[in-house]
Order: C-alpha cells, then sequence, then structure tokens
C-alpha cells in the first residue's frame, strides 16, 4: 500500500496521463497566467509543472517543530557567544562593516523578524543547509501561485480524493511585520505606510509590485523605491511626499554597503529609529552560512538542550568555516584542509554570504583539479564547507519536447518562519544539483495534505 504522499502524487499524474490533450492546455493555461499575474523572476514564469508539490499533515507539523527547536538553539548561541568582536570576525566571517550596523540600537528584539531555512529533502528526512536571515524572496509569488493551481480543472478535480490546505506565506508575514511594527517597535499608526525598498532593476521586480498590491488591499499605503531616492527628514523616511511607517527591506546589505555614499538617507534613517525597519541590520548575525559552523560544533552546542541537540544532529549537515585548522568530524579529529581535499565526494564549499548558488563548488561532481582551485580560492576569502546531503528526487511528470515524462527531481523545502512561528513553504524544484530560482529552478506552491497523517519524515533517534 503506497504512503499517503505516494498516492496523492500517483494520482496527480493519473488524472494528467488520462487527457494528455487536456494537460497540455491546462499546462498553457498555468504559464498563461503567470505571464498575466506578473508570477515571473524576470521575464520567466516560476512554474512549469502541472503538479505542485504536497505534504502530509505529519510532515508539515514535524518540520514546524524541528525549525522552532533549531531556531531556539541558534538564539543560545547568538546570545552566549556573538558578544564578542573576535569570535564574530574569526568564526562567523563578518565584516568590521557589518559589525558596526549591527550595533545600532532598534526597538526591534529579533535578530531576523522574517527569514527562511532552506533544506533539501532526503529519503526518510529533511536537511537545511543555510539560513535566509536577511530578507527571503518568494512569499507573494507563491500566495499568487496557490491561487493559480487552485483554479486550474485539474486541481479541482484531484481535490475532490484529496483535500488540501495552503499555508500562505504572503499573510503570516503581513501578520508579522503588523505584529512587530506594534508590540517591538512600538509603532502608532492604525494603518502604517509601507516602503518596498530595493534597486528597481532586479528580476524580483514583479513580486514587489504583487507586494504593494497586497498591502494596499489590506489598507496600507505602499510604495516601491529605490534606496537611492528616499529622504529622511526629522528622522523619518520619505519616499516623495510619503512618510513612511516601515521599511521593508528587499535591499542586501552588501549592496547597500557598495553604493552607501549614494543613499544616505537610508542609514541616517535607521539611525534615528523612527521608521520601522525589517529587517533590522543585525540579521547578518545569523545570516552568514558559518551559523552552521556553531550548529555542528560541540564547543558551541554542549550548552543546548537535549531536543536541540537532536534536532540539529537529525537535520544540520557538518559545516566549518574553510580554513587551517584542525577540529573533529563525526569524532574524529581532522586536519581540516587536507581531509577536504582528500574526500571531495562527501563535501560542498559554498561563499559564506552569497545567495542563488554564486560560487559554489560540489566536490561529487567536480574534477580534482576543480576541487583543488576550489579549495585555493576558499582559503583567500570567506568560504564554508559542508557535508554533502544525500538529496532524495521525487517523481514529477513533466512536458518534455512533444511527450509527457516523469522525471526524477530535487525538491528544495523551505519554510518561512516570521519570529518563533513557521508560515508556509517555499518549494523550489530542479532536475540539476542546485534548485534556486536564479539557477533555473522552478518554484511551486506547497499544498498540505488534509487528514493525512503518516511521515515520512519523522525518524527514530540514532
Amino acid at each position: 500500500m503506497h504512503h499517503p504522499l505516494e498516492q496523492a502524487i500517483t494520482d496527480y499524474h493519473s488524472l494528467i496521463e488520462n487527457n494528455l490533450t487536456d494537460a497540455e492546455q491546462q499546462l498553457e493555461l498555468l504559464i498563461g497566467q503567470q505571464l498575466d499575474k506578473g508570477v515571473t523572476f524576470g521575464d520567466r514564469p516560476l512554474a512549469t509543472s502541472l503538479r505542485p508539490t504536497f505534504l502530509t499533515e505529519a510532515s508539515y507539523n514535524a518540520i514546524q517543530d524541528t525549525v522552532y527547536l533549531i531556531r531556539q538553539a541558534v538564539l543560545s548561541i547568538a546570545a552566549s557567544c556573538f558578544n564578542d568582536k573576535k569570535t564574530l570576525i574569526e568564526d562567523l566571517g563578518m565584516e568590521e562593516w557589518e559589525i558596526e550596523l549591527a550595533s545600532i540600537p532598534t526597538n526591534v528584539i529579533r535578530l531576523s523578524a522574517l527569514s527562511r531555512m532552506d533544506s533539501f529533502l532526503t529519503k526518510n528526512s529533511f536537511k537545511f543547509v543555510e539560513l535566509n536571515g536577511e530578507n527571503p524572496a518568494g512569499i507573494a509569488y507563491l500566495d499568487e501561485l496557490g491561487k493559480i493551481y487552485r483554479s486550474l480543472p485539474l486541481f479541482k478535480k484531484f481535490e475532490t480524493r484529496h483535500p488540501v490546505r495552503f499555508v500562505s506565506p504572503l499573510e503570516h508575514t503581513h501578520a508579522a511585520i503588523r505584529f512587530i511594527y506594534h508590540e517591538q517597535f512600538d509603532g502608532k499608526s492604525e494603518h502604517p505606510s509601507i516602503a518596498i525598498v530595493d534597486k528597481l532593476d532586479v528580476p524580483t521586480i514583479h513580486e514587489f509590485r504583487l507586494l504593494q498590491s497586497y498591502f494596499q488591499r489590506r489598507g496600507h499605503t505602499c510604495v516601491i523605491v529605490d534606496p537611492r531616492d528616499l529622504a529622511c527628514r526629522d528622522g523619518w523616511i520619505y519616499a516623495g511626499d510619503t512618510r513612511i511607517d516601515i521599511l521593508y527591506r528587499r535591499l542586501l546589505l552588501n549592496e547597500f554597503y557598495e553604493m552607501k555614499d549614494e543613499c544616505s538617507a537610508f542609514l541616517q534613517g535607521y539611525l534615528a529609529q523612527k521608521t520601522c525597519y525589517l529587517n533590522t541590520f543585525r540579521t547578518k548575525l545569523v545570516h552568514k552560512k558559518a551559523i552552521f559552523s556553531f550548529l555542528t560544533d560541540e564547543r558551541y552546542t554542549r550548552y543546548l538542550t537535549r531536543e536541540q541537540q537532536e534536532a540539529i544532529h537529525q537535520h544540520i549537515p557538518w559545516t566549518r568555516m574553510m580554513r587551517n585548522e584542525k577540529t573533529t568530524f563525526r569524532g574524529l579529529q581532522i586536519d581540516l584542509i587536507d581531509f577536504v581535499r582528500r574526500n571531495k565526494k562527501y563535501f560542498v564549499i559554498k561563499p559564506n554570504d552569497e545567495y542563488g548558488g554564486k560560487g559554489v563548488t560540489l566536490g561529487f561532481s567536480a574534477t580534482q583539479q576543480e576541487w583543488d582551485d576550489a579549495i585555493t580560492q576558499s582559503t583567500k576569502g570567506k568560504f564554508v564547507v559542508q557535508e554533502v546531503v544525500d538529496i532524495h528526487k521525487e517523481p514529477f511528470m513533466m512536458k518534455v519536447g512533444s511527450s509527457w515524462e516523469i522525471i526524477p527531481t530535487i525538491i528544495d523545502l523551505d519554510p518561512y518562519l516570521n519570529g518563533p512561528l513557521m508560515g508556509g513553504c517555499l518549494t523550489r524544484t530542479s532536475t540539476s544539483n542546485l534548485a534556486n530560482v536564479t539557477a533555473g529552478g522552478d518554484s511551486l506552491p506547497m499544498f498540505i495534505l488534509r487528514h493525512t497523517y503518516e511521515s515520512p519524515y519523522i525518524q527514530p533517534a540514532d
């Protein structure tokens, strides 16, 4: 007998196979609706699979519980270790200017009010590979995609046998923004004005417009603005004549620093703390990929609770800053550089602070020369080495040329966090080893199968 998740996938594929002509028409409808509604990354529709992703209720709950434990572990380590500048520079890989920005006082308590933990599905579980603590994208795209899929006749037919529910990250994010503005920042406006701030030539500009439309429907004045076009008057951020209560920061701090002389108001407004910035400038403390080095080093984890340690053991791959040092790997004392060089198929090297798969070298697919070059490069900059995750591939029935085929596909499962609460998931799919949208992967809405509680992701401890 199939597991409920497998049965749902089989049934969805059967609906496609039963009428391939109709399936092709609905695939065109799926693409067309994305183009019409601006659900695109640049000019590219985000979803090209007629089937979305599914989880059982138990799987969703298990992920939610795990995320909470790992988040609490991160906060415990940050509280005990991140008051030392040397630790932040040498072990977390922060720059002097990042520490300076992070030290600016703010009423917002959370290190990252809006974040996302990115994981890969394995055969029987899931493994987080990084924490996007700065400004996670995708929430408005997913909200629209959820509506588009539920409008498809094929999906409606599927729902008659498999009732589902959809958790909108956009709704959860909106609630979190309002909560933080009122309860932590002590904002006074009943319907705070919002500025979505980023450079305007980015491929996610379409999502900004979806966000703007959503916020306006919820009673907010909302503008999309380049940080160089902001003004600071009496401590308040202004976009034109609009005084801004909440600055929804989609601008990366690295990008701000590169053009800081062109957008002085952006920093002035943060220093004044009249406009509420979400996220704050403290996000780098948890955004760096080296945070996973702290989570997998007994020097820091031995003070955590047993439940936190077990969640880390099950769901966080071994990670270290890439440098010439002796450390431990699965209880063994190793010379890090030499060990990684000789065991490339077990490791991935990635920049400590990049996104979209930039600069990532996968040991199992690299030649020895490519791996040696990556090691040399990593010792000149700030990189981490991480144990390879044994990624599971799930079947997707896809249109390939003129035919439909079952394609083994990687699923990147990325739950959004609003403080301690999980609010939906981004799922990205790819037939390659990188599932980032910027690397060509799809983004799909994730639906929860109601009334099916068995979970393939709840495993006994080792």
